[in-house]
């Protein structure tokens, strides 16, 4: 019994460690890949709040920026952009829907922004903000749509409206 034991206790303490170490070995070459971003998307940053305005205006401002980003170029891009405040029973817009000026020259290129949305804070009550985008641009002849595309994230800000 005790030669049983012998063998088979540091074959046993040889193997588990192996089995172990291989495994994670293993493990650490996976390489995880991130989805590829479309040729034709929109980006919308988180809310936060704007040391800009800050700066100049003395005041707190929530501020979400958009873009319309393409790999051909876009003409007459009009990318709207909602602020929404979490509501306790549904969420809803604050603040008006934001617009780039289709007819301006800054409405055209491979990436257009949208970075003027802003709502004032009225106090500093903690309140959650996102924001969500759409838009439609003219690409090689054809007029071509982007379905709404929200905020990564939804952020707690010391700002009520």
């Amino acid at each position: 019994m005790r030669t049983i034991y012998r063998i088979c206790i540091p074959v046993a303490l040889a193997i588990i460690p192996t089995a172990i170490l291989g495994q994670a070995s293993a493990r650490a070459f996976v390489k995880i890949v991130a989805a590829p971003k479309a040729t034709c998307r929109i980006e919308v940053d988180n809310a936060h709040i704007s040391s800009t305005l800050l700066k100049h205006r003395n005041a707190n401002y929530i501020k979400v920026v958009a873009r319309s980003i393409c790999n051909k170029n876009q003409q007459s891009v009009t990318l709207t952009l909602d602020i929404y405040k979490v509501g306790e029973l549904s969420d809803h817009i604050v603040g008006r829907p934001y617009e780039t000026n289709p007819l301006s020259p800054s409405s055209r290129g491979y990436e257009v922004d949208l970075s003027n949305a802003s709502i004032f804070c009225k106090n500093s009550i903690i309140t959650k903000y996102y924001g969500i985008a759409y838009s439609k641009a003219l690409i090689e002849g054809q007029w071509r749509y982007a379905g709404k595309t929200r905020s990564p994230k939804i952020i707690p800000l010391a700002c009520g409206t």
